[in-house]
């Protein structure tokens, strides 16, 4: 299997296409590369892309300990391009996939030629995510929530009730607490990916100052990360286009990969 090596960690990846541009692709939370499989029809002839498992996902190997950081992107974006004899890559995400994407466009902005992002993370700073993966004290709660599966449930329960958190969180609540596993995986890759968060500010003046083509596409019925931050992180980015499809959080599909690969083949 083909692997990109980051000190010492290993990236996976999948390669689909052959096209002269190269697209380096970043999946979901929980998911693995092959979720981008759905574009390879459309855009293997334009693109090769190559579909990273992230830290701690599918076939990557990548010590517990050990965070991603935004200088290590850039070594991934580095031995791409020279390994397919490309001055610049473009990017693909989707949900916390879209957060690598801005933060590899952060640390190297000069490589990056086009980026496309679907259900975007990392358009705003989660306040909560911040607390549990870069306090003392938010990460002590975190481990006593992931180590205590039942009570932890109960809690997040009330708090739906409550009103404090959304169904759809509670649900993503409860399919982690589930099993070990799930667990396990949390436990490990939050705190991995924790340093790769910026303030919004940060990341337009970087997509300013670059006249970097951005895409993003944000699902009408996502309540994980609505729409409403697409619209607001894109607003006065002249290099932006910002699209609004009748999907939720799972905003992609065979259905309509397509229509999402004509953006980025224009």
């Amino acid at each position: 299997m083909p692997y990109f090596d980051i000190d010492n960690g290993r990236l996976h990846y999948r390669r689909m296409g052959n096209g002269p541009a190269l697209l380096l692709a970043f999946h979901g939370y929980g998911e693995t590369a092959d979720v981008f499989a759905v574009f390879a029809p459309h855009l293997q002839q334009r693109y090769t892309i190559l579909s990273i498992d992230l830290p701690h996902h599918g076939s990557s190997e990548w010590p517990a300990s050990r965070q991603l950081l935004p200088n290590d992107l850039a070594a991934l974006a580095t031995q791409a391009a020279t390994l397919h004899n490309v001055a610049r890559v473009s990017l693909m995400g989707y949900s916390i996939g879209a957060r690598v994407c801005l933060a590899l466009l952060k640390a190297t902005p000069d490589k990056i030629d086009t980026v496309l992002l679907m259900a975007a993370d990392g358009l705003t700073i989660n306040p909560w995510y911040y607390f549990v993966t870069r306090t003392l004290l938010g990460k002590a709660l975190f481990s006593t929530f992931l180590s205590n599966p039942s009570s932890s449930l109960q809690l997040a329960n009330l708090l739906q009730r409550m009103h404090v958190i959304s169904g759809s969180y509670f649900k993503l609540t409860a399919q982690v607490l589930q099993h070990a596993a799930t667990r396990d995986q949390l436990r490990r890759a939050w705190p991995c990916l924790s340093r790769l968060v910026y303030r919004p500010a940060e990341l337009r003046t970087v997509i300013s100052e670059h006249n970097t083509k951005l895409l993003l596409f944000m699902g009408s019925r996502d309540r994980v990360l609505p729409p409403q931050l697409g619209e607001r992180f894109t607003k006065g980015l002249n290099s932006a286009q910002f699209f609004v499809l009748d999907k939720g959080h799972r905003i992609f599909d065979a259905a309509n990969a397509s229509h999402i690969a004509q953006h980025l083949l224009q």
